[in-house]
């Protein structure tokens, strides 16, 4: 009886750890407020439509989200700013979005496969819901990302 009790028991704890393959965890809210200037150089990307950079999190210009911010220019007057986690299973260690290198022309997840547009919606994979989105507001040449 003693031997079932502590396999039991230890199923449970199995069964605990393996809670990752929860899809409904939500990625985890940190305060986000960066400022791009787009004059500056490191940020030539978002001269031109569809262009994107990369904030690393917690960047020396701000707050950069929980595992960093994809910034997409749509137009001269309009930017989309994205969090890099991956918002299927975002506890794991690896659900980083990245910027496909072939094309560029949209994010993908190496861990789970899920792929995203450059509108930060779901085009495959397991992923239930788009990429947190943050707002931006454009004042002359300087970019603000806030949530």
């Amino acid at each position: 009886m003693r031997v079932l009790y502590l396999a039991l028991l230890a199923s449970g704890l199995l069964a605990a750890c393996n809670s990752n393959t929860d899809t409904t965890t939500t990625i985890p809210n940190v305060p986000v407020n960066v400022q791009l200037d787009l004059l500056d150089q490191q940020n030539k990307a978002l001269r031109f439509d569809n262009g994107v950079v990369a904030i690393p999190p917690g960047s020396a210009n701000g707050q950069g989200g929980v595992k960093g911010i994809y910034v997409v220019r749509q137009n001269a007057t309009s930017y989309l700013a994205f969090e890099r986690n991956c918002p299927y299973q975002p506890l794991s260690a690896c659900a980083t979005v990245t910027l496909d290198k072939s094309s560029r022309l949209f994010f993908r997840d190496s861990c789970c496969t899920s792929q995203f547009n450059l509108q930060g919606l779901v085009t495959g994979g397991p992923a239930p819901r788009s990429l947190r989105q943050y707002s931006t507001s454009l004042s002359g040449s300087l970019l603000t990302i806030t949530n």
